[in-house]
């Protein structure tokens, strides 16, 4: 059963693209993408090799810069953030790429679990 996650003031989205632009040399990546996500939501981004999905979570994260447009996190334009706002920002959030490295000894659970450990002060029965 899907559930639908409104837009609200009382809920705004906590992270926002707005008529972000992108390309490399003369691909053009997307021109006015626009995204929200909310609290609570689980979005999947899904295309084909070389349609942008990585490029995106790479412009979000800061990794790489957009050529146009606007990149909202819990309500603050990324660019505006200072240091360790930044650094702040980054350390709430995980992203691992399809050629990331996990550890072939461990479950799929205990290398979700890797990061929290070192970043989060959470106990193994909040973990998992």
């Amino acid at each position: 059963m899907a559930t639908e996650v409104a837009a609200s003031p009382e809920r705004p989205p906590i992270i926002s693209v707005k008529g972000l632009a992108k390309k490399f040399g003369d691909q053009q990546i997307w021109d006015d993408l626009n995204l929200d996500v909310y609290r609570g939501e689980i979005v999947g981004i899904v295309g084909g090799s070389g349609q942008g999905k990585s490029v995106l979570l790479r412009v979000i994260t800061g990794l790489v810069t957009p050529d146009a447009g606007t990149i909202s996190v819990f309500g603050r334009d990324v660019r505006e953030l200072s240091r360790e706002e930044k650094i702040d920002m980054e350390s709430r959030w995980g992203v691992l790429f399809q050629d990331g490295a996990l550890f072939s000894s461990l479950t799929v659970l205990q290398n979700i679990q890797v990061p929290m450990r070192a970043h989060l002060d959470l106990s193994q029965s909040i973990m998992g």
